[in-house]
């Protein structure tokens, strides 16, 4: 279960920067950020847990791929939720 708490960071950090009225691609871009900047820290920073080879380039890849995704979903979301509140003012 703690694995998939990084995984839903991009989008709630890109649902909450977009809600508080921030420029859409500003909000996209900091919640792009959000999941290789854990994988760099957790590389880097946390020590070291053992095991083989350091693979941490593939998950930096596809995390930011991932990131991306998820961040821009959050981002398109909240932008979609302010467009119908503002419509119905």
């Amino acid at each position: 279960m703690p694995e998939i708490i990084p995984l839903i960071i991009p989008f709630i950090v890109g649902l909450a920067l977009r809600l508080r009225r921030m420029n859409e691609y500003i909000a996209w871009i900091i919640s792009c950020l959000v999941l290789p900047t854990f994988i760099l820290f957790d590389e880097f920073v946390l020590p070291y847990k053992g095991g083989g080879a350091s693979m941490w380039p593939l998950p930096l890849i596809i995390g930011g791929f991932y990131g991306v995704i998820i961040g821009g979903c959050g981002v398109a979301i909240a932008s979609f939720y302010l467009k119908r509140k503002n419509r119905n003012k």
